[in-house]
């Protein structure tokens, strides 16, 4: 595991976990977490196939299904792996569930491009390469907002129970000839 997502007894360390237990119980639709680069991603992104990979993780089989997703995608960054593992480890335990699904895709156009709403509980996406996660707040929905590459955003789905149908996302435009590399938790 590397040095940006130690653990210690089980605690979540990957993100501050109190700031996303209040998001979690609070009104608010979406937390945007910034965090600091993994510079290694962007070398190994130029072999990367372009494609899209999912299953089921839990706690015991998470390094395995990093690396297996990895493997697939012909992305070979031990820091990356090191980086999925710990987010998923984190996201387990903060939300107090066995299992989730683990989304890591490759991609050169944008997978999701309509603004929309998630029928999950919580979804947790980190963009590792390219463009944010774009998303616009009811109030405002003229002002689109992205996700920076690097950070997490959390949002709640419509099954979450205090869902207030407040924001909703999208995956950006892509340039071409660019790729996006995301991550997606989901329970």
């Amino acid at each position: 595991m590397s040095s940006r997502t130690p653990t210690r007894a089980g605690r979540v360390t990957a993100w501050p976990r109190l700031t996303v237990a209040a998001f979690d119980r609070g009104a608010e639709d979406v937390l945007v977490l910034d965090r600091p680069p993994l510079p290694e991603v962007a070398a190994a992104m130029v072999a990367a196939r372009v494609r899209g990979w999912r299953a089921g993780v839990a706690t015991a089989d998470i390094p395995a299904r990093v690396a297996e997703a990895l493997a697939d995608l012909a992305h070979d960054c031990p820091p990356l792996a090191a980086d999925i593992t710990g987010l998923a480890r984190s996201f387990l335990a903060q939300f107090g569930v066995a299992s989730a699904e683990l989304r890591v895709e490759v991609v050169d156009e944008a997978s999701c491009p309509k603004f929309h709403c998630d029928s999950t509980r919580v979804r947790l996406l980190c963009t590792y390469h390219g463009a944010g996660t774009e998303y616009v707040c009811a109030d405002a929905p003229d002002a689109v907002r992205a996700a920076p590459t690097f950070g997490l955003i959390f949002l709640k789905g419509h099954r979450h129970p205090t869902h207030a149908d407040r924001v909703l996302h999208r995956s950006p435009p892509l340039p071409a000839g660019t790729k996006r590399l995301c991550v997606v938790l989901t329970v």
